[in-house]
């Protein structure tokens, strides 16, 4: 069952953030010693009167009654706007305004096994759309799935048709398995603008001969790992997830052109380099650049 996020309507202030008071009557934002944002209430405003103004940055009020909240207790419209462009430049504050500015996602989850369940189960929670599929036909299109973004999950070698199609199709991809019992995530692949998985084995087979002979004997294989395996990867896609599915804010996904691999037992997350390569097929399937990506990048 997907679980129903209502949209936001107004400001909302990043709820993982604490919000604390310092005994000078300034107003503290997290309590990471190098990022913690320290504020002054404005001139004639309290403490408690800000801190009641900040209660009500939930999403849940519209921007105009929160500015009336505001100004009733005192503060001024500029002193408002001040405080919300603090809060918005810190990275703390979504600044939606309305229904229809909230973009509503549907993130194809591709595969079968421990990882595509617990991936579908992550987006879900989080008020994403989710549809899935394990096999990929002669006749499939992925057109039809209507999808911001797809998720190739547990296969150790994704289809060659499907990453075709996808590139074709200029739909991003995500492929995240497991591969000798660590997890890997990545690389994200938006059409027209970076690597893709073609790039990836172009490359590995110019440092092996043999690897299109050793890829083709894991079509179809589902790797095995550990649950805590299997949950520090889907963490970890669900990480990149995240940020390529919420506003075009703040840094670029760390997958983009790059694996991320979780190795728990040497309690590493190791960054690998998948350049594009200018002999890949990508360089001709994919939709003009600036056309064939439908996330930030």
């Amino acid at each position: 069952m997907t679980v129903q996020h209502p949209r936001p309507i107004g400001p909302t202030l990043d709820p993982r953030i604490a919000v604390l008071t310092r005994p000078d009557g300034r107003v503290q934002f997290g309590w990471d010693p190098e990022r913690a944002l320290i504020l002054e209430p404005p001139p004639g405003i309290l403490t408690e009167q800000l801190l009641a103004i900040l209660r009500l940055l939930d999403g849940k009020t519209s921007r105009p009654h929160v500015l009336w909240t505001a100004v009733e207790s005192g503060m001024s419209p500029t002193d408002f706007s001040k405080l919300l462009g603090d809060l918005d430049r810190a990275g703390l504050l979504d600044v939606t305004d309305s229904p229809d500015a909230a973009e509503t996602h549907t993130v194809r989850v591709h595969g079968r096994g421990p990882l595509s369940d617990a991936v579908s189960a992550g987006l879900t929670d989080a008020g994403i759309r989710v549809s899935r599929s394990s096999r990929y036909s002669a006749e499939g299109d992925v057109r039809r799935w209507n999808a911001t973004c797809a998720v190739l999950a547990d296969d150790l070698v994704a289809e060659p048709r499907l990453v075709a199609d996808l590139v074709r199709s200029g739909i991003p991809h995500l492929p995240v398995r497991v591969r000798d019992g660590r997890g890997v995530v990545g690389p994200l692949v938006l059409p027209g603008h970076t690597s893709c998985l073609r790039c990836a084995d172009l490359l590995r087979s110019a440092y092996d001969q043999d690897w299109p002979h050793l890829a083709a004997q894991l079509l179809g294989t589902v790797g095995h790992a550990s649950p805590a395996v299997i949950m520090a990867t889907t963490a970890v896609a669900l990480g990149q997830l995240e940020v390529v599915l919420s506003s075009p804010r703040g840094h670029a996904p760390a997958s983009l052109d790059a694996t991320l691999e979780i190795d728990l037992g040497a309690h590493r997350l190791v960054t690998r380099r998948w350049p594009r390569q200018v002999t890949c097929s990508c360089a001709y399937l994919a939709p003009a650049v600036g056309e064939s990506s439908r996330l930030p990048s």
